[in-house]
């Protein structure tokens, strides 16, 4: 552990996979302690201070070295210390679910709920009391012994369900095969990745069914029929998955009505911000109603777009926009009415200033200071990462945690672009606030000898949304680890960081963040005019696509028919709510990874916070990005507060009023 100018040691990241080891089981046994004396408790002893408590506690203790452990499997350089972590995880989860579904600790937990008076608690203690209560009724643990166990085997089966479902997609091997000339307008880098073969002494191409196979071509191959076949092929995968899906959905059913729930959906939901099926679904076709037209018009400009494409030629326009067809004629739109060319706009966006200059951003609407620690100073995980310390800036001058910057691409790192808690905050009983760490982990490109790591704006708005994420946890002030940072709702989770996505739309903070690598001049007018109005183009039939999977998935699991077609149901609200139909034949839901990856009766959660977060934005920051007065509030009402209230509760404090949809379809329509 390093010491710099702050009052709080930085976490040890030179631990060995040994050492590691050994602190996931000290963090197990330590846990294991305080739970059998918990549950050995006579009831007239059990008490929120004698059950709760202790519990809460050794949580909060501990927190900082389970983050630790289980989390290095994502980015440590070292093999072996990856293998442990990973190891960690897997026996931590396993400890978690098995005291989850402990009778002796449920009932010592469920005594101290139907004795205590939530009033003479504190608000977040009277909300760490009914969370735990619930999590555990929500296991099963108020069910008889035989229907428990009825309970487990069905999830169980879920469980490998799921595994199978997964690794179905990851092991997808089917291809499809073209010459050159059908792969009219793909450029020479793209094709020399592929692999090829020789059919009757012509070579031909071989794609997979993977994005970076199918994307390109959907957005930039001429010929028409590549893109069908492609697109049809892509469609029609993992065929066995459909009676893996329908199997999931039938025992999701079960278990919902073995614990009380007309449906699986109404279970998923009592713990989201959303709270009800009624909620979610009037929320989805309130939003479909609003966008169909628009939807429409859309769907007419791009019809027009082939249209004139077709007679230039000379081939025939069947009077259709099909599945094969959105990006590429999309692509088209953007290149000839918006000249949005991502080449010239990262020259303007250098990773290392753009980083200093949203942070800095931060700096004035959160009222923090960041202090970069130097590389001798800092015990990191890797040479690439780097350090700050985040400090108030404004009354307290308090120092309020960590944050790490792990921007580079390495072998063996996580792949995509996420924050990850370190030691979440928390209050000591004797009144000390544990400070938090987080990081920021992505794969930019490294600079080279003569240029420096450059961003795409899209690149841009990923930086802002993870560090927004790293903000949540660094301005968390809860008392309990449970709540802290982005410990809320599922589907207010990214809330807050899409709400920051903003600043990168906006022409007063894209001036300030860029400055070109060669000459230091900001991003020109013109092109920040092209980036704000190209934001939302044809962005009511993107979001359709979203209502489309929303109401399939809520569709699913609230259904009550034992024999759904759900290969039918597939097809027919893809027509009526995207506006786009499916192949005929093709059974897309096979290959719907999220409701068999932890979203089922969840999919609605990207569009109910996208539209809050819009909400929250124009509300507070439109034309208005650096007031540190709202930013403020901001900090104080929704990231300070985590966990600790219910996000919509946060949303109506923060916005002094009901939240509403209308920023959302406001800014949808001003792309029209």
């Amino acid at each position: 552990m390093t010491t710099t100018s702050a009052p709080q040691p930085t976490l040890n990241f030179a631990i060995t996979a040994a050492e590691l080891k050994k602190s996931i089981d000290d963090i197990m046994a330590e846990e294991l302690e305080v739970n059998n004396k918990v549950a050995s408790l006579a009831p007239e002893q059990q008490t929120f201070e004698t059950v709760i408590l202790p519990m809460s506690k050794v949580d909060n203790a501990v927190a900082g070295e389970a983050h630790l452990a289980t989390n290095l499997s994502y980015f440590s350089p070292e093999k072996d210390v990856r293998d442990a972590s990973l190891e960690a995880d897997k026996a931590y989860d396993a400890f978690g679910i098995e005291q989850g579904m402990r009778v002796d600790l449920y009932q010592a937990v469920q005594n101290v709920f139907n004795k205590t008076d939530l009033a003479t608690l504190d608000p977040e203690d009277a909300r760490l009391l009914t969370k735990t209560e619930l999590d555990f009724r929500r296991s099963g643990l108020a069910l008889e012994e035989s229907k428990r166990n009825e309970l487990k085997e069905i999830r169980k089966k879920l469980s490998e369900l799921g595994i199978d479902f997964s690794k179905n997609l990851n092991e997808e091997s089917s291809t499809v095969h073209f010459t050159k000339d059908e792969l009219e307008n793909m450029d020479d880098d793209f094709l020399s990745g592929l692999k090829t073969e020789e059919v009757d002494g012509v070579q031909k191409y071989i794609l997979t069914m993977r994005y970076p196979d199918v994307l390109p071509v959907l957005k930039n191959c001429k010929n028409e029929n590549t893109r069908k076949i492609h697109y049809i092929a892509y469609e029609s995968r993992n065929k066995e998955n459909i009676a893996i899906l329908e199997e999931a959905v039938k025992l999701r059913r079960q278990a919902a009505k073995l614990l009380g729930y007309p449906s699986h959906a109404a279970f998923i939901l009592e713990v989201k911000m959303a709270k009800s099926v009624e909620k979610v679904q009037s929320f989805l076709s309130d939003l479909v109603n609003r966008l169909e037209p628009m939807g429409e018009k859309e769907l007419e400009r791009l019809k027009n777009i082939k249209r004139k494409e077709k007679e230039s030629r000379g081939e025939e326009f069947d009077g259709h926009i099909n599945g094969w067809d959105t990006a590429y004629y999309l692509r088209i739109l953007l290149e000839e009415e918006y000249q949005v060319d991502q080449q010239v706009i990262k020259q303007y966006f250098p990773l290392s200033n753009t980083v200093d200059r949203m942070l800095e951003i931060y700096s004035k609407v959160l009222g923090l200071r960041f202090v970069k620690v130097p590389a001798d100073k800092a015990v990191v995980w890797h040479p690439d990462v780097q350090l700050y310390e985040c400090w108030d800036d404004t009354d307290t001058q308090e120092f309020s945690g960590y944050m790490y910057l792990d921007l580079h691409p390495r072998e063996n790192k996580y792949s995509h672009a996420a924050c990850f808690p370190l030691q979440p905050s928390y209050l000591k009983e004797s009144g000390e606030r544990v400070a938090p760490s987080a990081a920021m982990v992505a794969n930019f490109t490294k600079p080279t000898a003569d240029k420096p790591s450059l961003l795409k704006h899209d690149e841009v708005v990923t930086l802002f949304h993870e560090l927004g994420h790293v903000m949540h946890h660094i301005c968390s002030r809860t008392k309990h680890t449970r709540f802290n940072g982005t410990a809320v709702e599922r589907d207010f989770v990214e809330a807050p960081s899409q709400m920051l996505e903003n600043w990168c739309f906006d022409s007063q903070s894209l001036k300030y963040l860029s400055s070109h690598y060669q000459t230091g001049e900001p991003i020109p007018d013109e092109i920040i005019d092209r980036i704000v109005k190209a934001k939302n183009v044809n962005g009511a039939m993107f979001n359709l696509r979203q209502l489309f999977f929303g109401i399939y998935d809520m569709t699913l699991h609230t259904s009550d028919d034992e024999k759904l077609d759900t290969s039918a149901l597939w097809h027919t609200l893809r027509k009526k709510v995207s506006l786009i139909s499916s192949p005929e034949g093709s059974y897309g839901q096979a290959a719907f990874g999220h409701i068999m990856g932890g979203y089922d009766a969840g999919y609605y959660g990207y569009l109910w916070s996208k539209v809050f977060s819009t909400d929250m934005f124009y509300t507070k920051f439109n034309n208005n990005t650096l007031s540190r007065e709202n930013g403020l509030a901001y900090r104080h009402k929704i990231l300070s507060r985590g966990g600790s209230r219910d996000g919509m509760d946060l949303l109506r404090d923060f916005l002094e009023r009901e939240p509403s949809s209308d920023a959302f379809m406001k800014e949808l329509m001003s792309a029209q």
